[in-house]
C-alpha cells in the first residue's frame, strides 16, 4: 500500500471517531501510534497531511548544501578522512558521521598496496593460468612447494592505523608505550621458508647484513628445499621460486634442472605477482601476528620468536589457503590479469 492510500485510510478513520492507537492496531505493521498520532495532528491543524516537509525542528548544521560539498569533497579529492573534513568545516565528528553514512551512504575502506601490474605482466599471468590449467591437473597442484625469502626487522611490525594507546591525554600516551622509535638503518635478518598443503618447512635464517646470492642459494637453500619437498610432499613433488634475480642465475637454473623432480621456472612463473604465492597472501602476516615482538631485544630472541611464529601458524588455516590456491590462479581469468585481493 503507498503512502497516499494509507493517508487516505486514517483519515477515514479519523473522520469515524477512532483513535491513533485503534487506528495503529487495525493497521499493525504499516504505519505506527506515533505516526498516525502526527498525521491527526496535523490534519486537524492545516487541514491536511502534507509530507513534503519533513517533521520537527529545520536542520541547521547538516543542510542539504553541507551534504553536497561533502560529497563534492569525496568526489574530487577521493582519500579524505573525517578528522580532516571536521577540522576544515568546523562542525562535529558525529555529524559528518551522519553525514557520511546516513545521508551519503559511504563506507571506509583500507587503501590496500598491491603490484604494479602493466600489460605485459597482466599477459604472462593469463598465459600462466592457462598453462596451469592444461598442464596441472588438480593433484598435481597440490604437490607445489612454495618458497620465498623475507627480512623480520628487529624493531617488530607496526600498523599506524591499529597499534593504537588509551589514556586521557597524549602525555599518558606517551608514558605508555605511545611512541615507536624507528632506526635510520634498522636491524633486520632474512628468512628463507617453504610453505606446502601439509605444512611448514624448517627455517633458513642468515646471518645479519647476509644478503641472498646465486652462491649462497645454491650451497645452502636448494639442498635443503629438496630435503624439505620430499619430507613434506614426497619425491614427486613441484618446485616453485619467484623471479628473484639471484633465482634466475644459470648455475642455479642448472642445479635446479638436475636435481628437482619437477619445477615451475622463471619464464612461465608471471613477474611481480605475489599474490599468487601462499606465503605472501598468508604465511608470512600469520607468522608475523603469532610472534611475541616484546620478547624481542637481540638477533637471538629474535630467531628464536620467528621459530615459535613459525610453529604456531595454524595447520587448518595453512592448507585451506594452499588449497585457495586454484581459485586465486583461475580468478585472473576473470579479472584479465589484474592483482587478486
Amino acid at each position: 500500500m503507498k503512502s497516499k492510500d494509507i493517508r487516505k485510510v486514517v483519515l477515514r478513520m479519523t473522520h469515524d471517531g477512532m483513535s491513533s492507537l485503534q487506528i495503529a492496531k487495525q493497521l499493525r505493521k504499516v504505519v505506527s501510534e506515533r505516526t498516525v498520532r502526527r498525521w491527526q495532528h496535523m490534519y486537524r491543524s492545516t487541514d491536511t497531511i502534507d509530507l513534503k516537509t519533513p517533521a520537527g525542528r529545520p536542520r541547521i548544521i547538516r543542510t542539504k548544501s553541507l551534504i553536497r560539498k561533502v560529497k563534492n569533497r569525496f568526489i574530487y579529492k577521493g582519500r579524505q578522512s573525517a578528522r580532516k573534513l571536521v577540522n576544515s568545516r568546523g562542525i562535529s565528528k558525529g555529524t559528518i558521521g551522519r553525514i557520511i553514512h546516513e545521508d551519503l551512504h559511504l563506507h571506509a575502506y583500507r587503501v590496500i598496496v598491491e603490484s604494479n601490474l602493466n600489460d605485459e605482466h597482466k599477459q604472462r599471468r593469463v598465459s600462466f593460468t592457462y598453462w596451469v590449467r592444461k598442464f596441472l591437473r588438480k593433484k598435481d597442484r597440490e604437490k607445489i612447494l612454495f618458497t620465498d625469502e623475507k627480512y623480520f626487522e628487529l624493531g617488530g611490525i607496526f600498523n599506524r592505523q591499529n597499534d593504537r594507546v588509551y589514556t586521557p591525554s597524549r602525555y599518558y600516551a606517551d608514558e605508555h608505550k605511545g611512541t615507536k622509535p624507528t632506526a635510520k638503518f634498522p636491524k633486520k635478518l632474512m628468512v628463507w621458508l617453504a610453505a606446502s598443503k601439509n605444512g611448514l618447512s624448517l627455517p633458513i635464517i642468515f646471518e645479519p647484513g647476509e644478503t641472498l646470492t646465486h652462491e649462497n642459494y645454491i650451497e645452502i637453500v636448494l639442498p635443503h628445499a629438496l630435503s624439505e619437498g620430499q619430507r613434506l610432499l614426497g619425491d614427486n613433488f613441484i618446485y616453485r621460486q619467484d623471479n628473484a634475480t639471484p633465482h634466475k642465475h644459470k648455475d642455479l637454473i642448472a642445479w635446479i634442472k638436475k636435481n628437482f623432480p619437477r619445477f615451475i621456472d622463471e619464464k612461465k612463473w608471471p613477474p611481480n605477482s605475489p599474490d599468487l604465492n601462499v606465503l605472501d597472501y598468508y604465511v608470512w602476516d600469520a607468522i608475523g601476528h603469532n610472534m611475541h615482538w616484546d620478547k624481542v631485544k637481540s638477533y637471538d630472541s629474535l630467531i628464536d620468536e620467528i621459530k615459535k611464529g613459525i610453529s604456531r601458524v595454524p595447520k587448518n588455516d595453512l592448507l585451506r589457503s594452499v588449497q585457495n590456491w586454484s581459485s586465486r590462479i583461475f580468478s585472473i581469468l576473470k579479472t584479465k590479469g589484474a592483482y587478486i585481493k
